[in-house]
């Protein structure tokens, strides 16, 4: 354990379990406004519900992963930075600007007129997409990295149902291990280096680095739990959560690299093992 202290401070560890869970209370306060609407807003479920369709929606998802970061790796590596660069501006921007829309038009568009959604809507989208330019700034870097693991995270939890919602961190999961090992995004990493700055799309705090897919996923399981359990076990899975992280972070005291989402999500699916 003092190797673990060593090499991981504590300070670090803080700051990191603290970040993210700002970001899954963000995204519970989110998810709270549509207790009552859950049920009767649309889903994405392109392939049905039934198991077998579900398997092949998550499949669709990491299939559209792989090929995004396989295309962001061949321009890296011909040094078309500029095109990365403004696909991470119109990608975030438009994306963030959709799902910020969506969230406040529906939870909060009923005290708020037209025009104040549009430009809360704005105003959020051009926060990551002024991190991809302005580098320096390492509070807009985790600003960023907040509102994208916030709002996704939401948006995933309230357009997901069961079993898609439980089939597609599983999938990620399993393709985080192959990805960080073997597939692309581990060559992603490494041809980054020295440059080009991944951040807000990767966090940096301290000794660690963590993707925001995995933040995504960390504040979407505990908001579908409240979404489909109770408070509590959305409590429950946020502590899970965080436990499995400590065990990552352990383990990277042996590993230069490893998947953020295999431990933490298999831990979070506990207090749905308990009260589903």
């Amino acid at each position: 354990m003092s190797n673990f202290r060593n090499i991981f401070p504590i300070k670090d560890i803080l700051s990191i379990h603290i970040f993210v869970l700002v970001v899954q209370l963000a995204s519970l306060f989110l998810t709270s406004n549509f207790l009552g609407l859950y049920q009767s807003l649309p889903s994405y479920q392109p392939a049905g519900n039934t198991v077998s369709g579900s398997i092949l929606n998550s499949l669709i998802l990491v299939f559209s992963t792989f090929v995004i970061t396989v295309v962001i790796l061949v321009l890296l590596k011909r040094k078309r930075l500029r095109i990365i660069k403004l696909f991470f501006v119109f990608v975030l921007g438009m994306g963030t600007f959709s799902v910020s829309y969506l969230l406040v038009n529906i939870a909060f568009g009923s005290f708020l007129s037209s025009s104040m959604v549009i430009v809360l809507s704005i105003f959020l989208s051009l926060i990551p997409m002024s991190a991809i330019t302005i580098f320096q700034s390492n509070l807009l870097q985790l600003t960023s990295s907040f509102i994208l693991g916030s709002l996704y995270g939401t948006s995933i939890a309230i357009f997901l149902k069961p079993p898609t919602i439980f089939l597609i961190p599983i999938a990620f999961a399993i393709y985080d291990i192959y990805a960080v090992f073997r597939g692309p995004l581990k060559s992603l990493v490494d041809s980054s280096k020295n440059t080009f700055d991944l951040r807000p799309l990767i966090v940096n705090i301290g000794n660690f680095n963590l993707g925001v897919g995995d933040l995504v996923f960390y504040s979407m399981i505990p908001s579908s739990a409240l979404l489909l359990l109770t408070p509590f076990a959305a409590f429950l899975s946020i502590v899970f959560i965080h436990i499995g992280m400590i065990l990552t972070f352990y383990l990277l005291t042996r590993f230069d690299l490893l998947p953020g989402l295999p431990i933490p999500i298999a831990l979070s699916f506990i207090p749905f093992l308990l009260f589903y």
